[in-house]
């Protein structure tokens, strides 16, 4: 939660949970802070930012502790479409914990998740995808995987995008495995693979391995590039110190890449 630094309610209140003696304290506590926070939403009088983001920070903490949270979703949706940084992030957070594919009014978000992918700025682009990734449906599938793939594939990417996309394209696959064609997905998936960037290898690698498990057929031209990358690591080739473990260059390539 160091996100929610500076929040001295949020703060104080974690404290209290923190200093119950017994669950049924607990309980009370979390019913009061509920109950304050359902009529704080509810109040014609409009909130703050700081207000917005408070309160919703202290849902995600009351959700994290086990309770259940049945309200407060219209208010993260809404600062997902906010323009400011600050509250857009909180939103993207508590979207992503909260709400779940089957909700109905999960599709208000969409427009403004296409519109975070469009834009040139990659922490948009970032949150967007974490939170298609962990909310993402068929629907979402039908109706943002076109501009996810776009980022994963364009060259002008930047690689942290591009890391979050393949793994989200991972997700919306499995959910709609008809969006991609392999006539053409197999060659965008060779020209991954020739990446330089490690990270951005072992994303799409963990993708190549999502698309073959449901069918293999197609993708027998991605083969020599397989190979490519695990002569690669094997020799230690442009390997980061990073991507080092225990004198092994990059052994998270050599698992998936040798099934």
């Amino acid at each position: 939660m160091s996100t929610s630094g500076g929040y001295r309610g949020l703060q104080n209140f974690i404290n209290e949970i923190r200093q119950c003696q017994s669950k049924e304290q607990e309980r009370a506590r979390i019913d009061k802070e509920l109950a304050n926070i359902r009529t704080k939403f509810k109040s014609d009088r409009g909130l703050s930012s700081y207000e917005k983001k408070k309160y919703i920070w202290k849902l995600l903490y009351i959700y994290v502790l086990g309770y259940d949270v049945e309200f407060g979703h219209m208010e993260a949706v809404a600062l997902i479409s906010s323009t400011k940084f600050s509250e857009k992030q909180v939103g993207y957070i508590a979207a992503s914990v909260l709400l779940h594919e089957n909700l109905e009014f999960v599709r208000l978000v969409i427009n403004t998740m296409q519109k975070d992918l469009l834009s040139r700025d990659e922490n948009y682009q970032c949150m967007a995808l974490t939170a298609i990734a962990n909310m993402g449906g068929r629907e979402f599938a039908e109706a943002l995987s076109g501009e996810v793939l776009k980022l994963l594939t364009s060259s002008s990417t930047r690689t942290v995008v591009r890391k979050k996309a393949a793994l989200c394209v991972l997700r919306l696959f499995r959910r709609n495995p008809d969006i991609v064609s392999v006539d053409t997905f197999a060659l965008k998936l060779c020209n991954l693979l020739q990446e330089r960037d490690l990270g951005v290898l072992l994303s799409s690698m963990s993708l190549l391995c999502g698309v073959v498990s449901h069918d293999p057929q197609g993708y027998e031209v991605v083969i020599p590039k397989v190979v490519g990358v695990l002569e690669r690591v094997a020799k230690g080739i442009d390997i980061p110190q990073d991507y080092t473990y225990y004198g092994i260059p990059s052994p998270w390539l050599h698992v998936p890449g040798c099934p």
